[in-house]
C-alpha cells in the first residue's frame, strides 16, 4: 500500500524548527511522504497551491497563520485532501480557515493541547505560588526582614479554586487539581453538568464563585457576552487574601475597576495577559506589590512548540491509519 502524502504549510511568525524538531520529522517520515513548505516565507499563489496539494491526503498547519493561501478552490482542485490538523489554533484566523476547508469536504482537527497544557501548568503554578505567598516572602527577605512569619501563607490542599469557564484550558486545570485535596467550583453557563461532575467540579453562579474561592482563575474566551464581564461590583466580591489568576485575556474585565481594587491590597493577582500588550511602563500594575506579572508566556516555552508539533503529527498518523 502506498504511503500517504502529507503537506506541511508554511509557518507564520515562528520558524519551522520550533515545531518540527528532528524527532518530529522522523516520526512523520516513518509513515508518510512529505511535501514541505514549512520554510516558505510568502503566501503561495492559489494555482501553485493546488499543484502542491495534488495527491496530498493530510495537511499539517502548525501555528495559527490561518493558512489563507489554502483556499477552498485549491483544495477542490487538488481533490485528495481528507484532513487538516492544526497544532496551534488561533481562533480568529483558524476559525475562518476551518470554515473554508470544511466547505471543501476536509475534516479539520484542532490539536492545540500542547499549548493548552502549558497554560494550565502556568495556572497551577500561579495558584500555588500565590497561595503560599512566594512573592511576599521573596520581597520581605530581600528587603531586610530576617525571618518572615509563616502565618500569612495558605496552601492549595484544603482551599477552594474557582474556574471561570470550563473550556479546554479550564478542563485541563480541573484535571490537574484532582490530585489535590481541594474543592473546585466553576462558573460556566454553557457547561454540561454531567461533564462537570465527572471532572469533580461543582457548577455555581458567578457571585458565589467570587465570594467563595481562595483562587479565582479566568479561562473564558473573549466574546461579546464575556467582554467586561467583571467590573467594580464583581471585584469587590473577591474575598480578602484570595489569589486572582488570569492566563486568558484582559478584555474579560474592566481594567480601571481592576486596578482600583488591586490598589486596596486585599488580594493578589498573577497576570500573564494585559490590555494593551505590553502594558505601559507607568501602568500601576507594574508597581503594585500584590501583582505578579509575566509577559504573555503561559503557553510559550520551547518545549511547548515541540510538543505541539509532535501531538499534531501523532494525531495525523492516527487519522490516516484509521481512514486508509
Amino acid at each position: 500500500m502506498p504511503r500517504p502524502l502529507v503537506y506541511i504549510h508554511r509557518l507564520y511568525g515562528l520558524g519551522y524548527d520550533e515545531y518540527m524538531a528532528p524527532e518530529n520529522e522522523a516520526l512523520l517520515a516513518s509513515f508518510a511522504e512529505v511535501v514541505n513548505d514549512g520554510r516558505a516565507e510568502e503566501p503561495i499563489p492559489p494555482d501553485v497551491m493546488a499543484e502542491r496539494l495534488r495527491g496530498v491526503s493530510g495537511i499539517l498547519s502548525m501555528n495559527g497563520s490561518g493558512a489563507p493561501d489554502i483556499t477552498t478552490e485549491a483544495l477542490q482542485a487538488a481533490g485528495s485532501v481528507r484532513v487538516a490538523v492544526i497544532a496551534h489554533w488561533w481562533h480568529v484566523l483558524h476559525d475562518n480557515a476551518a470554515t473554508a476547508w470544511r466547505g471543501a469536504g476536509v475534516e479539520v482537527i484542532d490539536e492545540s493541547d500542547g499549548c493548552n497544557e502549558a497554560v494550565a501548568e502556568w495556572t497551577i503554578g500561579a495558584a500555588i505560588a500565590g497561595l503560599r505567598r512566594f512573592e511576599t516572602y521573596d520581597r520581605q527577605m530581600k528587603s531586610g526582614v530576617e525571618w518572615p512569619s509563616w502565618r500569612s501563607a495558605g496552601q492549595l490542599n484544603g482551599s477552594t479554586v474557582g474556574l471561570i469557564s470550563l473550556g479546554r484550558v479550564g478542563r485541563i486545570v480541573a484535571k490537574c487539581l484532582s490530585v489535590f485535596d481541594c474543592r473546585v467550583i466553576a462558573y460556566d453557563p454553557y457547561a454540561d453538568p454531567s461533564a462537570a461532575t465527572e471532572l469533580g467540579v461543582e457548577l455555581v453562579d458567578l457571585d458565589t464563585l467570587l465570594r467563595t474561592a481562595d483562587v479565582v482563575s479566568l479561562h473564558t474566551p473573549v466574546l461579546p457576552e464575556t467582554t467586561g464581564m467583571l467590573g467594580a461590583r464583581e471585584f469587590a466580591l473577591i474575598r480578602d487574601g484570595a489569589v486572582f489568576v488570569n492566563s486568558a485575556r484582559a478584555a474579560i474585565y474592566d481594567g480601571d475597576a481592576f486596578r482600583a481594587e488591586l490598589a486596596k491590597g486585599r488580594f493578589t493577582a498573577y497576570l500573564d495577559v494585559f490590555l494593551p500588550e505590553p502594558p505601559p511602563l507607568d501602568d500601576p500594575l507594574r508597581s503594585l506589590p500584590n501583582v505578579v506579572m509575566t509577559p504573555h508566556v503561559a503557553g510559550a516555552t520551547p518545549l511547548m512548540y515541540v510538543r505541539c508539533g509532535r501531538k499534531a503529527v501523532e494525531r495525523l498518523h492516527g487519522y490516516l491509519q484509521v481512514s486508509q
